[in-house]
């Protein structure tokens, strides 16, 4: 039906406007076949004007070649709509998709086909910058995906490695340094680690030179351990003959025997002022002469230095070198004490004990109780005074189970009173309950009663107070108090 707006617009020709401004093109041919009506649109997409085609027959215009023809004479065919992308002219890009379909009148009879034509060349640009655009992020993804692979590869090798020294911790600050540790591995720059006595520095050094490569060869030598007049015999090596006592052969130093491997000087604040000049020089010059030598050798060596002191201070108090400290703190590692990282002291002390339990075919563990004095100890002598403690309650306790009969007494001040719980300011709410529930069965244990009658009385079934003793690591207790497996 046709409302009297519609033909107004028929009666004062502004349809034919719309149609004419219209961005698609639109055509009409009747049910003979003949092509009766064409916008403006139409002519400007495909450069056919209105006297090349108005009043043609499609038959007329397939034999002429064109292919919207052959498409209208298939929609006669078959009534059904069907659409191409058409591109008009070998001249240009210009692609126009038509789309040609069946007209009926309101009696369903037909009245012959419209055909729209519409610019389809930017969308195809799009398209195609779109397919562009995600082939080229498609490899950047797969890329990623490649520097992915090979940063887990590097990251879980790091990991693996760390499993071999004291330092496996889970501390954000202990992560940090073992991603510093394979940064600068491959790197020969000077690097002082500082730290309170007992950190790991010497084990931080191992790890910088194993990231590194193990082949090559690694020498400690402390520079408080050994006499001034031999230490800088130790450092530089010796000709023969050159002071008395000396080899007839003489000595290669340490600088000599690192090759390009590791020279890792322990104490670097101990050493005298007078060494102190020479080794500036080395490390400045990367050359040496043995003591009484007139030929120059390299030093191909990575220098690292380690020190508990605070060279700062040193340096204001005139006692070390302010040019060898900047010459040494080109790369500064700073290791926190062990207090300051409580997250690391239980995965130290399981560490250590399954290097002592590997090593002599046993499987003993720390209890639940020891565990919450280990935590809450601050360990004034660091990882070296947790190690020492763990190897000697190793060894002095009667059973596989480690627990707090055996402290010295400066752990031992810290165990709670009989019926209060062991709490840290730094406990979570779960921490919390699970020490208070730790505690609370560790005294029920001590009953004489059966683990059913245990279970009972603390409203829970046998199956959870079993799995809960092997959570916290609690002894099994028996009717009468013996002891199970």
């Amino acid at each position: 039906m046709q409302s009297d707006n519609f033909k107004e617009l028929l009666d004062t020709g502004l349809l034919q406007i719309i149609l004419d401004t219209s961005p698609d093109g639109f055509t009409y041919t009747d049910k003979t076949g003949y092509i009766t009506y064409i916008n403006k649109t139409y002519s400007k997409l495909t450069g056919l004007s209105e006297e090349l085609i108005l009043g043609n027959n499609v038959h007329q215009l397939m034999e002429q070649g064109y292919p919207v023809s052959r498409m209208m004479l298939e929609v006669f065919e078959t009534r059904q709509p069907k659409s191409e992308l058409i591109q008009y002219s070998m001249d240009t890009d210009r692609q126009i998709m038509v789309s040609i379909a069946p007209v009926y009148d309101e009696a369903r009879n037909f009245c012959g086909v419209v055909g729209s034509f519409r610019d389809m060349t930017e969308l195809m640009d799009l398209r195609r910058k779109m397919e562009t655009t995600y082939l080229e992020f498609d490899r950047e993804l797969k890329a990623r995906s490649e520097a992915n692979k090979v940063l887990r590869h590097r990251i879980y090798e790091m990991l693996h490695l760390m499993e071999d020294y004291d330092l496996v911790g889970k501390s954000p600050q202990m992560r940090r340094l073992a991603e510093l540790a394979y940064r600068i591995c491959n790197v020969n720059s000077t690097v002082l680690i500082t730290g309170e006595s007992g950190v790991g520095k010497d084990v931080f050094c191992q790890m910088i030179h194993k990231f590194g490569g193990a082949d090559r060869a690694y020498i400690k030598i402390s520079c408080g351990a050994i006499p001034e007049n031999l230490l800088e015999s130790e450092l530089f090596g010796y000709e023969p003959g050159s002071f008395t006592g000396a080899s007839r052969s003489g000595k290669p130093g340490i600088f000599e025997l690192a090759g390009d491997g590791t020279v890792f000087l322990d104490e670097i604040g101990e050493m005298p002022l007078q060494l102190q000049v020479k080794l500036l020089t080395v490390l400045q010059d990367r050359k040496f002469f043995r003591i009484g030598g007139t030929r120059a050798l390299p030093m191909n060596a990575r220098v690292i230095a380690a020190t508990n002191r605070n060279l700062k201070q040193e340096v204001e108090q005139g006692r070390f070198r302010q040019d060898l400290y900047y010459r040494l703190n080109v790369i500064p590692v700073q290791i926190p004490p062990l207090r300051e990282r409580k997250e690391d002291i239980l995965p130290l002390a399981d560490h250590m004990l399954e290097v002592l339990n590997q090593k002599n075919g046993t499987r003993k563990l720390l209890n639940a109780e020891l565990r919450g004095v280990l935590t809450a100890y601050h360990w004034p002598g660091n990882i070296r005074e947790l190690n020492n403690l763990i190897e000697r309650m190793y060894v002095l306790s009667n059973g596989d189970l480690l627990g707090v009969e055996v402290l010295p007494d400066e752990l031992a001040a810290l165990l709670p009173r009989e019926g209060s719980v062991l709490l840290r300011k730094e406990d979570t709410l779960r921490d919390a309950m699970a020490r208070v529930e730790a505690e609370l069965i560790r005294q029920s244990l001590r009953d004489d009663r059966s683990l059913q009658e245990i279970a009972e009385g603390l409203g829970i079934d046998l199956s959870t107070l079993v799995r809960k003793i092997r959570k916290y690591h609690l002894p099994y207790r028996y009717k009468r108090g013996t002891s199970g497996p």
